[in-house]
């Protein structure tokens, strides 16, 4: 049960960053300019790289259950997931931007926290609609990103299972937010759909000790 779990897991966690690296070199493919193709190329190959951290991840996990966490600077795991998912949301005439108060480090694993932010992109991808944006903000107790759009929201009858596995809207595996909330704890933090209509997802972290908002 435990190694079906995993590849279930291991499954998921590859095809959200492999999806988005499709998205990236279909634009290769369309672009004419060369130097839109030189600045998708270097796009493309930093998701490769983050891959391969994903992968380095997933086995580690296997060797150790407890990956430290450690502080990770909130804008750049942020404004990376933003560009990467750029194309796919410009594909459906949609747009992503990231506000907020910047500067704020918090206590987590880049990989951990860029898969949830990745895994909370792709569901406003396929279920949501309108603008999407990702804010951060601190509580003075907790680092929040919150992502939402202008969508439909989460149906009344899903919202109290919607991080159960198998439990899925439509288009889905049931296993997205799943995981993402299992990575949310592993780093410390919390994940919960905190409204509904429209959807609000909020990531909540500790704050790296000594790292404040500039």
């Amino acid at each position: 049960a435990t190694e079906r779990q995993f590849a279930s897991d291991a499954s998921h966690q590859l095809r959200t960053p492999l999806t988005a690296l499709s998205m990236r070199l279909e634009e290769i493919l369309d672009a004419e300019d060369p130097r839109t193709v030189r600045e998708e190329a270097r796009s493309a190959l930093a998701q490769v790289e983050r891959l391969t951290t994903v992968v380095e991840h997933l086995l580690s996990s296997v060797r150790d259950k407890r990956l430290r966490s450690g502080p990770v600077a909130l804008d750049d795991v942020v404004l990376q997931q933003v560009v990467e998912w750029e194309p796919a949301f410009h594909a459906k005439g949609r747009t992503v931007r990231a506000v907020g108060t910047r500067g704020l480090v918090a206590l987590a694993t880049p990989n951990g926290l860029s898969q949830v932010l990745a895994t909370l992109l792709e569901n406003s991808l396929i279920h949501g609609a309108g603008p999407v944006t990702v804010s951060t903000r601190s509580t003075g107790i907790s680092l929040v990103i919150e992502v939402t759009d202008e969508g439909p929201g989460v149906p009344a009858e899903l919202g109290p299972r919607i991080f159960e596995r198998s439990v899925s809207g439509r288009k889905g595996t049931g296993l997205g937010l799943a995981v993402a909330r299992e990575l949310a704890e592993a780093d410390g933090g919390r994940l919960e759909l905190v409204q509904q209509k429209p959807a609000v997802f909020a990531l909540f972290l500790s704050a790296a000790s000594g790292a404040g908002p500039r």
